[in-house]
């Protein structure tokens, strides 16, 4: 529902709270002329940008958390959720200060009760999800500059993830393959393998400070890793007896033509996967193409805007997690390109796919896998 709707129904003491809010010159006893009043004044693209402007780091993660949500109704659980990971984030964790988030975003217009027998129940109005948004990049924008042109060479990776799914199942189809006790394949089977992939990457030897985003993560690079765990989960090869091969359902993928769903179903499995282990990853995944559409942003932008919303995990530290876990990731699976400029420095820029497809899809919603 937009604004205009969900006001008609609003409780009188949460008008006359968003009115003294934002200062509204308005008969108090008058519903109507609180609703025309609040309705010029959450519309007003420089009332939103003073808003925002003024908002502590901790809120505007919150804020954005809430916005970029696509459900149109949510659970007060859910909003104490989004709160305590801003809390987190910010190094706070307190069960009141979430509750305190949620009653100034209810002060503030942001979350109204939903108009439902349902106790408990909030949304976001609909149409002031995107100027407040926008509001946000534009500051964003004032204090980052954008990079354009871009660099002379970039990589942009598309749907090549997609064709080496198919690679290695092929691979796998000639006959099993051994395994070393540590579950991996023997190095000269991966240097076999990777030089028939699309993107090229290194064995890795075993490191078991290597957790938490996938199964067999200590023993292989990141893109390969990801590639055998969605092979995995989706059982079209299975380990037994010492060995990885192929099973029956992974020859029937293989007769298979390329779908786009493939490659829906890869992204999203990437984002169940990790969000264990980055619970932030779906805000993340859509506020970067959001920042690097339009033109190239410096990844030192990045680490210095969206470092601060991100938590350790483990050996990893923030910055790690950025680049490596989501940007980097990000680039294998087409959301994202990646070049240099002249100074060596590594800039991104948002992909078509990420433009589209990510804008219908809602990551926050999806439970995580962990996968043994």
């Amino acid at each position: 529902m937009n604004l205009a709707e969900i006001l008609v129904y609003t409780d009188i003491r949460q008008l006359h709270q968003i009115a003294n809010h934002y200062g509204c010159e308005c008969n108090p006893h008058s519903k109507n002329e609180l609703i025309t009043s609040l309705l010029s004044s959450l519309r007003h693209r420089l009332t939103i940008s003073q808003e925002v402007a003024q908002l502590s780091q901790a809120e505007i993660h919150f804020l954005l958390q809430l916005l970029l949500d696509k459900r149109t109704v949510m659970s007060l659980e859910d909003l104490l959720a989004k709160a305590g990971v801003a809390l987190l984030a910010a190094k706070e964790k307190k069960q009141d200060s979430a509750r305190q988030f949620v009653a100034a975003a209810m002060k503030r217009g942001w979350i109204f009760p939903a108009k439902s027998k349902t106790v408990g129940q909030y949304q976001i109005p609909l149409d002031i999800r995107e100027p407040f948004i926008q509001a946000w990049l534009d500051q964003w924008r004032e204090e980052n500059d954008l990079v354009i042109p871009g660099p002379q060479a970039y990589r942009d990776e598309g749907t090549a993830l997609c064709d080496d799914i198919m690679q290695f199942l092929q691979f796998l189809q000639q006959e099993p393959v051994p395994l070393t006790a540590e579950g991996g394949m023997y190095k000269r089977h991966q240097q076999q393998l990777f030089q028939f992939l699309y993107v090229k990457e290194e064995p890795l030897l075993p490191q078991k400070w290597r957790f938490g985003y996938g199964l067999h993560f200590d023993v292989y690079p990141d893109r390969f890793s990801l590639l055998y765990d969605f092979c995995y989960y989706n059982k079209w090869m299975e380990e037994a007896e010492g060995r990885v091969g192929i099973t029956e359902a992974g020859r029937e993928r293989l007769e298979q033509p390329y779908s786009d769903q493939l490659y829906h179903d890869v992204i999203r499995f990437w984002m169940r996967l990790y969000k264990r282990a980055i619970p932030n990853l779906p805000m993340l995944v859509q506020l970067i193409p959001l920042i690097a559409s339009g033109g190239w942003v410096r990844q030192e932008s990045l680490l210095h805007t969206l470092v601060p919303w991100i938590k350790e995990f483990y050996y990893d530290a923030p910055a790690d997690i950025l680049i490596n876990r989501v940007c980097k990731m990000m680039v294998h699976l087409g959301l994202l390109r990646v070049g240099q400029d002249e100074h060596e420095q590594w800039l991104y820029t948002a992909t078509y796919a990420s433009q589209t497809w990510l804008r219908k899809y809602n990551g926050f919603t999806e439970t995580t896998i962990l996968l043994k």
